[in-house]
């Protein structure tokens, strides 16, 4: 969400309409009036992008900072090498403004809008694979043993790692602070400084909707690291990706990018975050613990090989 940008200001003022049409005292005729006004002046806002052609091609992902479900996407982008303009935000603010959960993927010109990780990937890949180069789209085709083990990671890992991290990251504001974009320049300055304010707020609100306790904390750690010990099986045999071919695909990516909240690898975020360096130092000693026993597994050198080789590299 941008205020400086007209499709911003627009929906702004439709929240503010009803209000200001009630404390004006103006009547049902004139309502309709301001209301006609209103979607008038938003198909005048969309118009010019219907014709522009930079536009037409566009693609905007709305990201906030640390998501492993966001990297996910991130990455498969910036592995088939389309331009994309990320949109990044404040921690949940955005789900707050305007009611959608990031990732969302977003093509401004046919007002298309796709949210959930998996859907994406296949969008990408039924909207791209048949124009961009093999060797840069292949990674995303979806076989049925890929779907499964991607299904899998998403709704076994890509949870429980979630709620183990959020319980101990918030006894940490600082942390929270950066790992929710405070310092990330690309994230709107007055996102930036409502931040401070909004967090004990929003982390209470993570906590509710996500159920973070204690005991669930605990329980979460159990499963992420039977997670970890199923790929260290499957890593067993010598293959160097998960899928036992020669190169990666977005299997790989989905368990890296779910299992770096677990392990802070180096190069997370690519080229869209500015701190490349995995906030290890700000962890407490039973979180840093888990971290490097998380790190020193097979699965863990695994993702820690695939960020160094694959993702710092492009």
């Amino acid at each position: 969400m941008r205020l400086n940008q007209a499709s911003t200001i627009h929906t702004l003022a439709l929240y503010l309409l009803p209000p200001l049409v009630a404390w004006l005292g103006l009547g049902p005729l004139a309502a309709v009036v301001v209301s006609a006004v209103a979607v008038l002046v938003g198909m005048a806002l969309r118009f010019p992008d219907v014709l522009d052609q930079d536009t037409a091609d566009r693609i905007e992902l709305h990201t906030i900072t640390y998501s492993h479900y966001v990297e996910k996407v991130r990455w498969c982008l910036d592995a088939t090498g389309l331009p994309y303009k990320e949109v990044p935000s404040i921690g949940i603010l955005g789900l707050l403004l305007t009611g959608r959960t990031v990732p969302l993927l977003e093509l401004p010109a046919s007002r298309t809008s796709i949210g959930d990780s998996p859907k994406i990937l296949r969008f990408l890949w039924g909207a791209y694979s048949a124009s961009l180069p093999p060797e840069r789209s292949r990674f995303l085709e979806p076989t049925a043993e890929g779907l499964e083990l991607e299904a899998k990671f998403d709704r076994v890992l890509g949870v429980h790692v979630r709620v183990w991290a959020y319980w101990h990251l918030f006894q940490n504001k600082a942390l929270t602070l950066r790992m929710w974009g405070m310092y990330e320049d690309s994230v709107p300055t007055w996102q930036r400084r409502l931040l401070p304010v909004l967090q004990p707020l929003l982390a209470k609100m993570v906590q509710r909707v996500l159920g973070v306790t204690a005991v669930r904390a605990e329980r979460s750690l159990a499963i992420t690291r039977q997670a970890f010990a199923e790929v260290d099986a499957m890593l067993a045999d010598g293959r160097r990706y998960l899928l036992g071919g020669s190169e990666k695909t977005f299997v790989d990516i989905t368990f890296a990018s779910l299992a770096a909240l677990a392990i802070f690898p180096p190069g997370y975020g690519g080229a869209s975050v500015s701190q490349k360096e995995p906030p290890l130092d700000l962890l407490s000693s039973d979180w840093r613990a888990v971290v490097e026993e998380l790190r020193a597994t097979p699965a863990g050198q695994f993702v820690i090989r695939l960020y160094t080789e694959e993702r710092l590299v492009g």
